[in-house]
């Protein structure tokens, strides 16, 4: 449908929340608290693994959604205006993200090996580290980290939702010296935050682009959820207004980061088959045991492969329902990817499928869907005054 088809009412549209949707919702988050106290009592440590894990995947969403917001600032942007209230519902999960990491420090001894003292003072590769890995330090970069994320996303967001009712052009202009400002403070704490939270699992383990790999992952995966969720809205009777071309430069996207995605994964797995060093080879030599090869194949194929092979036809990424199927498939990839990092140190022999990982699967998806559907229905689905906004409804791809 033609945006200048759409009446202004339909730009000025929020989400309707029905009371059962709310009862489902709360559903699962009651279902997540539940798996956590039951998995206390049971077997402590799969818990607080499988929470990190989903702890994990979620709060990569919020980071990718504020990169994609930041990129396109920067840019200077104007196709995106009309998706725009799709990535910063994602975004302002990061409050809800930075409670829920917080919260695994009262799990850190369950989770990771370097809380054992012995252990860190067996080896020169660990004595070195003991220092960087205490407890006080570990905790002081975490909050570091998320008071500079939740700073620029709150002002991010903030100008955005002020220029719905004030229309003022300079809360635009001042989007770009925020994202700047993001974008160069993010790339090197989200190196040490990834290093932390996932990479310290096996703290005798180097590798210089640990922090790339798991970016690549996040903003691949948070395409693939805005593709997904505008597809559910627009079959809701929702963002009728966001064309066929709209959907074409996501596509796109979503194909140049599977692409970006895999270029990083052989890069640091050549790197280290390469030198060949003991301090960095035994992470690939510990997903040779068990049914971990296996998921190492599933991994290629459905996050790299598949849609690569998918994605490659024009017709393929302008078609909306497809590429959702396709970000479907990306998403369960990305879950597939985390367990590959995250429980080979847990479970040696290979993947097991937890009655804890549906459980905080689920509680995870609730807190989302809570946070985006609170979002969608205060404010409108539309910026209503971004001067871009002409541009956007009048976008138009005649390349690729």
């Amino acid at each position: 449908m033609d945006a200048e088809a759409i009446s202004v009412g339909k730009f000025d549209e929020k989400l309707q929340t029905s009371g059962f949707t709310n009862q489902v919702v709360f559903a699962l988050i009651a279902l997540g608290i539940l798996t956590f106290g039951i998995g206390m009592f049971t077997d402590a440590e799969r818990t607080w693994r499988a929470y990190l894990l989903h702890n994990v995947m979620f709060l990569g969403l919020g980071f990718g959604a504020m990169l994609f917001l930041c990129f396109h600032y920067l840019a200077g942007s104007g196709w995106f205006v009309l998706i725009r209230r799709v990535p910063e519902a994602m975004a302002d999960y990061l409050k809800m993200g930075a409670i829920t990491t917080l919260f695994l420090l009262f799990g850190l001894s369950h989770i990771y090996p370097w809380m054992d003292h012995d252990l860190m003072h067996s080896g020169h590769f660990l004595h070195h580290k003991v220092g960087y890995f205490s407890t006080g330090f570990f905790i002081a970069r975490m909050v570091i980290f998320f008071a500079v994320v939740l700073y620029f996303s709150s002002k991010v967001l903030s100008n955005s939702l002020r220029q719905d009712s004030e229309g003022d052009i300079e809360l635009r202009h001042k989007q770009k010296p925020l994202a700047a400002g993001f974008l160069v403070l993010f790339a090197p704490l989200f190196t040490i935050f990834a290093v932390d939270v996932i990479k310290s699992l096996e703290p005798k383990w180097f590798s210089t682009i640990f922090g790339v790999y798991m970016f690549a992952g996040f903003i691949q995966t948070t395409i693939a959820v805005i593709l997904i969720s505008i597809y559910l809205l627009k079959r809701s009777g929702y963002m009728e207004y966001v064309r066929t071309d709209h959907i074409h430069d996501l596509g796109k996207y979503m194909f140049g980061f599977t692409v970006f995605y895999a270029y990083i994964g052989v890069s640091q797995y050549l790197l280290i088959w390469y030198a060949n060093l003991p301090e960095e080879n035994f992470y690939y030599v510990n997903r040779e045991v068990g049914t971990w090869p296996i998921v190492g194949i599933v991994l290629i194929f459905s996050k790299f492969v598949m849609p690569f092979l998918m994605l490659l036809p024009r017709a393929a990424k302008r078609n909306l329902p497809y590429c959702a199927a396709v970000g479907t498939l990306i998403v369960f990839s990305q879950w597939i990817d985390l367990n590959w990092m995250i429980m080979p140190s847990y479970s040696a022999k290979g993947f097991i499928l937890g009655w804890q990982d549906v459980g905080f699967f689920l509680g995870f998806l609730g807190f989302f869907i809570l946070i985006v559907r609170k979002f969608w229905a205060k404010n409108p689905m539309t910026p209503l005054m971004d001067p871009y906004l002409h541009e956007s409804k009048k976008h138009h791809v005649e390349y690729a």
